[in-house]
């Protein structure tokens, strides 16, 4: 240590801070060192060189300083050297550099009495090396996460397509004229690619969940029709295992509220699958509340009771992991991989609820799923019932419409299930396998819509919608709805920002496709242009 101006320096505080492992030093006004310790003058020995040397001021050292750590600076550079370092000593601001050892400290500044300024050096070398591996150690992570991300959308699109020609096939089937054995035949394909879908989806699901990228889309949505349509879906499963089957609303329970039907509508059929495939005979209830909260949403509950097998303490604490199922004979019995509890649970609480469950063995279980709905707007709190069109209304008058639609895609197979799917329907359907081929037949004749694959040789979907919208001809404006396998998370906002009209995910249903093209059809130019806009500008807004 080498006290300038100080005499009377206590010798205890003197032999305190050479102790310090950090660097302690104290200047007068100009900057000169009154005093400091050994660790400091090791990690800024050019420094304290300069003062040795006759230096005067704080900035005269400085210069020194980074003319002996840097010799290779023009004159330019070695003046913003200083200008900058002589900045940090002045403003406070703490900032890091290198010791001729090679290691990191960071200094700071603080200003005193008398214009005298104390600096401090701490080494946070292992600090800066722990943060690389860290961040490496992300990057690595991050990589793996998307290059499974990649796998699982890949697989997702292979296992689509041909489930697409399964599915679909079977659905034709479906429609004609069968013998029972040969309808019950048909329905065991089809409930057999449903199951296959629904093993896809939760897969996809859980990778999902697992990246932080699964999307909660919120919109004001009838509560009521919603639960009472699932009530209609899964009662003639129930009574086809012999069971009762209740839905139960509350009195107050909103009429319309906003929140994610989609994945609502996913939960509770989780629950209700769950409930009806373990119980052998008895009842299966569901019991909806909602309570307004303080913030002006409502927590919805969702209770689903049943009189099945049960379980005891050790299981329900396992059931909402991933895989899990009561037992290791639980899939070989009663099917099913346990993904979609654990996909429940995890989805209530992206939507500010939970899922949990009791039971007891030969007594049945009660799973409870909730989640925050906030009000809807004022428009639509009135449900108008006279406005309604029913599914039969609206497949004659397709049929009285005598459509003329463009089909593009490569796959022989899915051209085959949309053309057999919309024969009953008086369409036209011309053809085409890839992009060019679309623009061409475009460019020979008008149609009123167009079904445009997305993944094709020679020009892909998304350059055919390029060039559709850039066109100056009258066809630019042609509704367009994209069938793809593409199913992950952001796939449909991502098309309809590029300017598609619609979306529907392979496999495709008969019923989801007549319904696409009733909905684009009912909808005027202006209305279309404005919709597709919406997307457009959500899609640039997101890219910025």
């Amino acid at each position: 240590m080498a006290p300038t101006n100080l005499k009377n320096v206590d010798p205890i505080f003197m032999e305190a801070i050479e102790n310090l492992p950090d660097g302690i030093s104290i200047f007068d006004a100009n900057g000169v060192p009154i005093l400091h310790n050994h660790v400091s003058e090791a990690r800024f020995p050019h420094l304290y060189e300069a003062f040795a040397q006759g230096a005067r001021t704080y900035n005269e050292a400085l210069e020194y300083n980074v003319r002996k750590t840097a010799p290779d600076l023009s004159e330019e550079e070695l003046a913003q050297q200083v200008e900058k370092y002589s900045a940090f000593t002045e403003n406070g601001e703490t900032y890091e550099s290198r010791t001729p050892d090679g290691r990191i400290v960071q200094v700071t500044y603080r200003p005193m009495s008398d214009g005298r300024k104390v600096a401090i050096s701490v080494d946070v070398t292992e600090l800066r090396q722990r943060e690389r591996e860290l961040k490496k150690a992300q990057a690595v992570a991050i990589a793996a996460s998307n290059a499974k991300s990649a796998f699982l959308a890949n697989m997702s699109h292979e296992i689509r397509t041909p489930l697409n020609g399964i599915l679909g096939m079977a659905q034709v089937l479906e429609m004609g004229e069968l013998s029972s054995e040969q309808r019950e035949q048909v329905q065991t394909i089809l409930d057999s690619g449903r199951n296959l879908m629904a093993l896809l989806n939760d897969v996809l699901d859980l990778s999902k969940i697992e990246a932080g990228k699964i999307a909660i889309v919120k919109a004001d949505t009838d509560l009521v029709h919603t639960l009472r349509r699932l009530h209609r879906l899964w009662k003639p499963k129930a009574e086809e295992a012999g069971l009762e089957f209740y839905l139960s609303l509350d009195a107050e329970l909103p009429q319309v509220l906003n929140f994610d039907a989609v994945r609502v509508r996913q939960c509770v059929s989780n629950l209700i699958s769950n409930a009806i495939k373990f119980t052998k005979q008895g009842r299966v209830e569901v019991f909806v509340t909602a309570k307004r909260m303080t913030d002006g949403q409502h927590l919805v509950r969702v209770r689903v009771t049943d009189s099945g097998i049960g379980m005891d303490e050790e299981t329900t604490a396992r059931l909402f992991r991933p895989f899990t199922q009561a037992d290791n004979s639980t899939s070989r019995k009663y099917g099913g991989t346990g993904l979609g509890l654990s996909i429940t649970r995890s989805l209530a609480e992206l939507m500010g609820g939970e899922a949990s469950v009791r039971s007891e063995v030969g007594r049945g279980s009660e799973f409870n799923f909730s989640f925050l709905a906030a009000e809807a707007a004022p428009l639509h709190r009135v449900v108008n019932e006279g406005t309604a069109v029913t599914e039969d209304e609206v497949r004659e008058r397709l049929k009285s419409q005598n459509l003329r639609l463009l089909l593009v895609d490569d796959h022989p197979i899915n051209r085959q299930v949309a053309s057999l799917f919309l024969r009953p329907y008086n369409m036209r359907i011309v053809e085409a396998t890839n992009g060019k081929e679309a623009l061409a037949a475009l460019e020979r004749e008008t149609f009123d819509m167009v079904l445009l694959d997305v993944h094709m040789p020679v020009m892909d979907g998304t350059e055919t919608i390029r060039h559709i919208r850039a066109s100056h001809h009258g066809w630019r404006n042609v509704p367009v709805v994209a069938l793809t396998a593409d199913a992950m998370t952001g796939d449909r906002e991502r098309y309809l920002g590029m300017g598609m009209d619609g979306y529907l995910s392979k496999p495709i249903t008969e019923r989801d496709l007549v319904a696409e093209i009733n909905r684009l059809h009912s909808m005027s130019l202006a209305e279309l242009a404005e919709h597709r806009g919406d997307y457009q500008a959500a899609n640039e807004n997101k890219a910025a």
